[in-house]
Order: C-alpha cells, then sequence, then structure tokens
C-alpha cells in the first residue's frame, strides 16, 4: 500500500509540473486512461467540471452513459464546483465529484419547513449573543405526584407536562426571561402573558413550536391537554398561524430521547429558551449520607441583550424550588 501512494503522488506531482503539449488540456491520469479506454477525445468535452476547468472522471462518465444522465444534471457535475485552493493531487476530483453529490442530496432531502428553520436559527445563531446556565433539577417529587393524578383522576401526566407547568409559574416569578428583543427598536420588550412554545418534531423532520397560551394560570392538567391537542396538530399539519406564531419563551425537551444535556438555538424574537435532558438516578450526598435522587439538567439560552447570565440562574434557582413544592400545584 506504501509504494501505490509513493506512485500515485509522484503520477500527481508530475501532472502539476510537466509542460503541457501545444493545444492539449491537463488530465488527471485516471481520467486520461478512462478516455483512452474508450477512444475520446478529451478537447470534445472541455471545460470540464472540475477546477479551473479541468476535465473530471464524472465528465467522462456523463458522457458515456456510465451515469444516469439525468441523475447528473441534478448533481450538477457539469458546472464548475468550488473547491478549497490545495495543490492539485489525484484525490481532487474525486472530492470535487463527492462534494457535488453530497451538495445535491441535501438538497433533495431537506423539506421547506427544515430550511426555513434553518434559516431563521442560523440568523439566531449569528445575530443574538447567546449566554449559557445550567443546573441539576431535583424531580423526585413529581414521580409520586404523577401516581397520584393517575390513581386519583386516570388522567396520565407526563414529565413534559410538569416541566412546563412549572416554566409557566417560574416565568411568573422571574419576568426577566418572559422578554423578547425588538429589533426595529434596539431595546428588550417584556411580555405582558406568559406564552410557552414547546418543540414538537413532525413528520418531515422539522421543529414546530407550537404554544401553550397563558401557561402561568393553567392546572397541569390543563397544561397537558394543550400540549398533546397542538402536537396532534403540528404532526398533522393543521396548527393555526396564531397556534404557533409569537410566544414569550420556548421549551425544548430531549430527555425521551436519554440526551443528558444540551444547549437549544434562542427561537427569536423571544429571549430564552430552556433545554431538558432526561431524568436520571444520581447518588448525592443528603445530610452527610449517600442518597438516590432522581434530576434531570435544565440548560437555559438567553439573549445575552434582554437577560443576562444572573437573571438565567437566577430563573433557574426558581425553576428548581417549583419542584420542591408539588404539594402547591395546581393539578
Amino acid at each position: 500500500m506504501g509504494r501505490d501512494l509513493i506512485s500515485r503522488s509522484h503520477r500527481a506531482r508530475a501532472f502539476a509540473t510537466a509542460p503541457a503539449d501545444a493545444g492539449a488540456p491537463k488530465l488527471w491520469p485516471s481520467v486520461r486512461a478512462l478516455l483512452d479506454e474508450h477512444g475520446l477525445d478529451a478537447r470534445a468535452l472541455m471545460p470540464g467540471s472540475g477546477p479551473n476547468g479541468h476535465l473530471t472522471r464524472a465528465d467522462v462518465m456523463f458522457e458515456l452513459g456510465l451515469v444516469d444522465r439525468a441523475h447528473l444534471e441534478r448533481v450538477g457535475v457539469r458546472r464548475p464546483i468550488a473547491i478549497p485552493d490545495v495543490k492539485p493531487t489525484s484525490l481532487v476530483e474525486d472530492y470535487a465529484f463527492g462534494l457535488a453529490r453530497a451538495q445535491t442530496s441535501t438538497e433533495e432531502t431537506v423539506g421547506k419547513m427544515r430550511r426555513v428553520i434553518a434559516s431563521r436559527l442560523a440568523e439566531s445563531k449569528s445575530t443574538a449573543p447567546h449566554a449559557y446556565a445550567s443546573a441539576d433539577i431535583d424531580v423526585s417529587e413529581i414521580v409520586a405526584l404523577r401516581k397520584k393524578i393517575l390513581d386519583e383522576t386516570g388522567v396520565k401526566v407526563s414529565v413534559n407536562d410538569c416541566v412546563m407547568y412549572a416554566v409557566g409559574r417560574t416565568l411568573r416569578e422571574v419576568p426577566a426571561l418572559n422578554a423578547g428583543w425588538d429589533a426595529a427598536r434596539g431595546t428588550a420588550s417584556a411580555s405582558e402573558r406568559v406564552d410557552v412554545s414547546v418543540a414538537v418534531a413532525t413528520e418531515d423532520g422539522g421543529l414546530i413550536t407550537p404554544i401553550v397560551t397563558r401557561a402561568d394560570e393553567k392546572t397541569l392538567t390543563e397544561i397537558g391537554a394543550d400540549v398533546r391537542a397542538l402536537a396532534k396538530k403540528a404532526r398533522e399539519g393543521t396548527l393555526r398561524p396564531e397556534e404557533f406564531m409569537g410566544g414569550s419563551f420556548s421549551v425544548s425537551n430531549l430527555g425521551m430521547f436519554g440526551v443528558d444535556s444540551f444547549a437549544a438555538i434562542l427561537n427569536p424574537p423571544q429571549g430564552a429558551i430552556l433545554a431538558v435532558g432526561a431524568g436520571k438516578d444520581r447518588v448525592v450526598l443528603v445530610d452527610g449520607r449517600p442518597a438516590t435522587v432522581q434530576t434531570m439538567t435544565a440548560t437555559v439560552s438567553a439573549d445575552r441583550r434582554v437577560a443576562d447570565e444572573a437573571d438565567a440562574a437566577r430563573w433557574l434557582d426558581a425553576f428548581a424550588a417549583q419542584f420542591r413544592r408539588t404539594e402547591t400545584w395546581a393539578v
């Protein structure tokens, strides 16, 4: 294998440095071999799709019909492809053709919703200064609460329902994060209502954020019913604009996938978003003795123009306190 690499490197240098015959285009060795094998004239296929119009194997394969023509037209191998400014090697043509295929594959598989989401989040990440704060939240008490509600009412309450309930109450208690950035005015603007958006995965792989309105005023089971109804409509594509446009804060929960923790990108113009990981049993010291408690990691991403790290820390502290007094929750 080593001798083969040396040989290929030698051929690449020879290609790069050897003087060209009058009127003869420069060709990669593999391209010349393919042309010779099929008796083709390189001049008839120029310019090629490689850097500086070089002919590539893809161009020859296209001409020979060895690869589906319609597919190659979609891939765009006949168009010049921008590649890094590197010294010519025998691998450049493979890189160029592979890049074109990757670009086209992405275009063919990315839906309209994902394109819109990608554009918005790219703008958010590049224009909004993200500040982060994380905390491990003891959620042991909601295990008993969920069982109690199921036994007494027959209603199944999810961990995410409990998160949404606690978020609503926390935003009312610490309103610094219940705000957004007004780009037109260049100022932060507080929201009068607590409308919490919740990220829902849809069929085409995109995320949409339907809104639980007045989340600070609803009971736990009312929030659960709202989330399930909105998630169903999101997956069916029947959400009305007012059901997913707006909101004052967002929640993105990946706990059901076993994710320990992550940081979410802001959902503009909202000023903050909460990323929630999976609840897991951990051994901690309680009064100097080891004990097992169930915790989840919660991470706040805040727009630094709206709220700073101290605001995010105070909010997380109040959020954690909600789970220590579940006996006061409105069920």
